[in-house]
């Protein structure tokens, strides 16, 4: 196997072209890429005068994740500064209502697992799980632990199961290292403090809205039978049973003292208080499982108090948390569509029950919602390949553009009085920052990435074209050369997207996952195409591709191909395709139903539609809602399957998977590699240890996309050719 720094030499020898005609630049190298920082997270303050928000420092894979928490006031650009830091990783910054303290996430070293701690928590009166330590019920209120929670009724196992061994207080397990903790730190000085120290840590948190609870999500931990078992090697799995379920506790600030809220089995996510305190809304799945979680999950109220369940706002739950408005008489929320492709999102008066659909006030896709005051909610939405932002009056059922915004703004946040908007904005030529937005005017606070400046970096445009056998509207992005001269045509490569229902928008596209700006800088054109099965359009557009995979949005493609051909920018003898899940498996499609291509990459595609069915890790819900249930649709499962036609591809197939991929499995990738090689057809395939679907160490990502750079570079010539028109 070829090393890869000989890859990068190699590619590198095939751009000295491209260096000479940006030598005060340099052109981006796939390392570069990713070593970018990441921020996240941006929460302003309830006075709109600061934004706490997260860096995230890539690293060797060898040392721990670097992320913490950083500040920079609204009023002064290019303030920022670290504010939480540990040797563990910090995260999920959120205000106090009052603004005083800034509650987060870390795994820092807790000294609440110290004898003499200085700090203080507890748990109230009542049963827990065999997984709660005795110890960290106070004395006076200890009693007899429960039977775990959470595993359903298991079939006969063939061996006797070993006798379980009692919790022993007096040898009660502390958190484990890696478990994130609920901390807090006050903003007028003084170190952070510990407000957790709960065995499998804490998953995600919201404050009430007077600021005297926290609630919080945590996951049941191994209880100490569990444990055992796994010292003695005694750790079979049985397959969707034995369930380690989210559970909702409360914090009592001041007391320092938790309690569990919900005890059934049943798992429960994304969390809002009411403003009075008296209740929760929350997604909840009846179990762990990925599948139920995105996709079977029901929008609840419970009691605040007692965890009782008030009642079932919505049963088909889509990916939206659901919020409580200001007042407490509404509730946003989405819900799946009919087909169970994509969600439409609502907001419901809960005295008459009557619903606002937003996608009758809002273009596109809504992405994020966020309420403000006097019954406004912020809603923000994929529009075409950009993003915008209105805000609606729930009341009258009218929406307006929030003006100014840059085209790519995402994860808005909004203060107190709803007047000033935190968000991370990105261009071109500047990757995500911390922006704000007040007055009707936007602006960039932070520079996180200065490095960038001395990049080769060309233009970018958000286009259009039509497909001429439906008329169906379609837009992408397209990434140009940093030297790009109008009438030539160039080196060129269609880059697609997963999910299918994702999009890609103008703005700083340089990530492991969307790298044209890297493709651009060393002389490709990119187009990106939004097509059918996108965001970014109306919802009959997103559930387009519905039983016709490898249909209308394969055309939607090659529309886009040949509209950049006919402009004169792409040299039709001179292109490539890559794409990524369910981009890889377009790529795979096309590969196996054009000769179009001189070389592609398709990244954990999937190639049998049958076999993804049966052993990805969101059975059944995702392939039914775009094909049919299985049951008596398994030629029609085999006639969207690429690798059904293996034998008529003829384009050089890069094959890159990681071997920890659960979502699309390696067989995937494996069984297109194998009926290629029965065929005699140039392919390689390169897997990556540990990897899941989305790769996460920093050397296989450097390497990945280095080899897709050399992969082009030895299948396409290195010079462009003139255009003809």
């Amino acid at each position: 196997m070829q090393s890869a720094a000989g890859l990068v030499l190699s590619a590198a020898l095939w751009t000295m072209g491209a260096c000479a005609q940006t030598a005060a630049k340099q052109v981006m190298q796939p390392a570069d890429l990713v070593n970018l920082r990441t921020v996240a997270e941006p929460r302003i303050s309830p006075d709109g005068r600061r934004v706490a928000y997260t860096v995230l420092t890539p690293a060797a894979s060898s040392m721990p994740r670097n992320e913490h928490i950083w500040l920079v006031d609204t009023d002064r650009p290019m303030s920022q500064r670290p504010f939480v830091a540990s040797s563990g990783v910090d995260t999920a910054p959120a205000w106090s209502p009052d603004g005083k303290h800034l509650a987060f996430l870390s795994n820092r070293p807790n000294p609440l697992t110290q004898a003499g701690s200085p700090f203080r928590f507890k748990l109230a009166s009542g049963k827990y799980p065999a997984d709660i330590p005795l110890t960290l019920v106070a004395a006076e209120n200890v009693t007899a632990p429960a039977a775990a929670p959470g595993p359903k009724a298991a079939p006969a196992d063939p061996k006797a199961a070993p006798p379980a061994t009692p919790l022993k207080a007096e040898a009660a397990p502390e958190a484990e290292p890696k478990d994130m903790q609920l901390w807090w730190i006050a903003m007028d000085g003084g170190e952070a403090e510990p407000l957790t120290n709960l065995p499998g840590g804490v998953r995600s948190f919201r404050w009430s809205k007077d600021g005297q609870q926290i609630a919080f999500v945590r996951k049941d931990a191994a209880s100490e039978d569990e444990r055992g078992r796994v010292q003695r090697k005694d750790d079979r799995e049985i397959v969707d049973h034995e369930y380690h379920y989210d559970r909702l506790w409360v914090l009592d600030v001041a007391e320092r003292q938790a309690r569990l809220l919900t005890r059934s089995d049943q798992n429960v996510d994304a969390i809002d208080w009411s403003p009075d305190g008296r209740s929760i809304v929350a997604r909840v799945s009846p179990s762990p499982r990925l599948d139920d979680y995105w996709r079977v999950s029901k929008v609840m109220i419970f009691d605040a108090t007692t965890g009782a369940q008030v009642s079932v706002i919505e049963p088909r739950s889509g990916y939206q948390q659901p919020l409580y408005a200001r007042d407490g008489a509404r509730v946003a929320f989405s819900r799946f569509s009919a087909r169970g492709i994509t969600d439409e999102h609502y907001v419901r008066e809960l005295a008459s029950g009557k619903e606002l659909r937003l996608e009758d006030l809002v273009k596109g896709t809504v992405s994020e919602v966020r309420w403000l005051p006097e019954n406004l909610l912020l809603v923000s939405s994929y529009v075409g390949a950009h993003t915008e932002a209105h805000v609606v009056d729930v009341a009258k059922h009218t929406a307006r553009v929030v003006p100014a915004l840059p085209v790519s703004a995402l994860e808005l946040d909004a203060s107190l009085d709803g007047k000033t908007f935190s968000f991370v904005s990105e261009t071109a030529t500047q990757p995500g920052e911390i922006s704000v937005w007040a007055r009707d005017k936007a602006e960039v606070l932070t520079s996180t990435n200065p490095q960038v400046q001395g990049w080769a970096l060309g233009a970018e445009r958000e286009v259009q074209w039509a497909n001429p056998k439906d008329g169906t509207t379609v837009y992408g992005v397209l990434s140009l050369p940093p030297d790009y001269t109008p009438g030539r045509a160039y080196k060129t490569v269609i880059h697609l997207h997963g999910g299918p229902e994702e999009a890609f928008t103008v703005g700083f596209n340089a990530t492991w996952y969307n790298y044209a700006a890297l493709l651009a800088s060393w002389g490709y054109v990119v187009l990106q195409p939004n097509y059918r099965g996108s965001a970014g359009q109306a919802i009959a557009f997103t559930e387009g591709n519905y039983r016709d995979w490898g249909g209308g949005d394969f055309d939607d493609v090659m529309a886009g191909v040949d509209w950049l051909v006919k402009q004169g920018i792409a040299d039709p003898n001179q292109m490539a395709i890559a794409g990524w899940s369910y981009g890889g498996y377009l790529t795979s499609w096309a590969v196996t139903h054009t000769d179009r291509f001189k070389a592609a990459m398709a990244g954990a595609p999937i190639t049998d539609v049958l076999s993804m069915a049966t052993t990805t890790d969101i059975a059944p819900s995702y392939l039914d809602s775009y094909l049919g249930p299985l049951t008596g649709q398994m030629a029609e499962y085999d006639r969207h399957s690429p690798v059904r036609s293996a034998e008529a591809c003829h384009t050089p197939l890069l094959i890159l998977q990681g071997d920890a991929d659960v979502r699309v499995p390696l067989l995937q990738g494996s069984e297109l590699y194998h009926a290629l090689r029965f065929f005699s057809r140039e392919t390689e395939m390169v897997t990556y240890p540990r990897e899941p679907h989305i790769f996460g160490e920093r050397e296989h990502q450097i390497d990945s996309l280095t080899r897709e750079l050399a992969w082009f570079a030895q299948h396409l010539s290195a010079e462009s050719k003139a255009s003809t028109r």
